[in-house]
């Protein structure tokens, strides 16, 4: 059996995020059917989940941000690598928000303009 070197953890590192959002997901969507007949989920509730799911990222040497851009209104998940404080993943990436910021200044001239 031939051994190889480890050229590099990032891919694994996105194998088990991708495997805890997943599992996230799973979990809150089976919170929300259990509790919220509607599908409607409380703030209580959100709290909740999103400190389980940066309990288990911290496990993983990253940390959780959620925020909301000032520009465009769209919530915005960054996972950040503790040690580096580098953003490893960003939901939706830069370039989107850039696009919707975009968007939002042409339809505001469109809509000055047709007044």
């Amino acid at each position: 059996m031939d051994v190889k070197p480890i050229a590099s953890t990032k891919p694994a590192i996105d194998v088990n995020l991708q495997n805890i959002n997943r599992l996230e997901q799973q979990q809150l969507q089976q919170t929300v059917n259990k509790k919220g007949e509607e599908g409607k989920v409380t703030p209580e509730q959100l709290q909740e989940a999103l400190k389980d799911l940066k309990d288990k990222l911290s496990i993983l040497n990253t940390q959780l941000e959620i925020k909301i851009d000032k520009d465009t209104d769209i919530i915005v998940v960054k996972v950040i690598d503790k040690t580096t404080h580098k953003v490893i993943r960003q939901i939706p990436p830069e370039y989107v928000l850039k696009i919707a910021k975009y968007l939002n200044e042409i339809a505001g001239l469109l809509y000055n303009e047709k007044v």
